[in-house]
């Protein structure tokens, strides 16, 4: 269990370590739980994860980390294409909670790999 360790997935794995660091201490679910049901936790609009709940929190986050998740959407977008129905940032409060949304799901993503890899 130590090499599904989140030092090892940190140090290893992970594309943005530090902004990861910092946004699953935001997501408030244990590690231990993140990579035994992490397909469970990968869709932050199911309600799963407590810090991702409330725009009060998810909009804060997006807007206190806002370089960092557009460097990760721009990445992503590279690999992947454009993204359609990204909200418009004029309506505030949906464009921070859905890069908060993006964010998660893209370290779930880095989380799940490292899991399956790990096997």
């Amino acid at each position: 269990m130590s090499k599904l360790s989140k030092k090892g997935f940190l140090e290893k794995h992970s594309s943005f370590p530090n902004f990861h660091k910092k946004l699953l201490k935001q997501g408030g679910v244990k590690w231990r739980l993140l990579i035994e049901h992490s397909q469970d936790y990968y869709a932050v609009d199911s309600g799963s994860v407590p810090g991702m709940i409330y725009y009060k929190d998810t909009v804060s986050f997006a807007k206190k980390y806002h370089l960092s998740i557009l460097q990760i959407l721009d990445e992503f977008e590279c690999a992947c294409g454009k993204l359609a129905n990204k909200p418009s940032p004029q309506d505030e409060t949906q464009y921070y909670n859905w890069l908060s949304w993006f964010s998660w799901e893209s370290l779930m993503s880095e989380v799940i790999s490292f899991v399956e890899n790990s096997n």
